[in-house]
C-alpha cells in the first residue's frame, strides 16, 4: 500500500520550531509500505524553522504580521498533487489544530 504521511510524523525536522512530531505508532503502521513524506509548509517554500502562523480573517498570517497565505496555499496544492500522483491509498496527516502525538 502507498501511504502519504506528514513528514514531521516520520521524524523529519520540518515543524515551524525546527522540531518534529515523530510517532512510533505511525512509523510502525507504515512498515512494509511505500511511504510518501509530505510537508506542505516546506513544499510551499517556507523555511525551517519559521515564525508560527495561523489563519486570521481567512488569511494565513505569521506572528510577526507577515502574510504567508500564498506559501501555505501553494504548499497545500503541491502536497495534494504529490499525493494524487503517487497513487496513495491512505494519508496520515498532522493536525494543525493541536499537535498531540499519536
Amino acid at each position: 500500500m502507498v501511504i502519504a504521511v506528514s513528514a514531521c510524523l516520520l521524524g523529519e525536522n520540518c515543524k515551524y520550531n525546527g522540531g518534529n512530531n515523530y510517532s512510533e505508532k505511525v512509523g510502525a503502521f507504515c512498515e512494509g509500505h511505500e511511504v510518501i513524506p509530505i510537508c506542505p509548509e516546506v513544499m510551499g517554500g517556507l523555511p525551517t524553522p519559521r515564525v508560527p502562523a495561523e489563519i486570521v480573517n481567512g488569511v494565513v498570517t505569521n506572528k510577526e504580521g507577515k502574510i504567508v497565505d500564498k506559501e501555505f496555499r501553494s504548499g497545500a496544492e503541491a502536497a495534494f498533487k504529490k499525493i494524487m500522483d503517487s497513487g496513495a491509498e491512505l494519508c496520515i496527516l498532522q493536525s494543525g489544530i493541536n499537535n498531540k502525538k499519536m
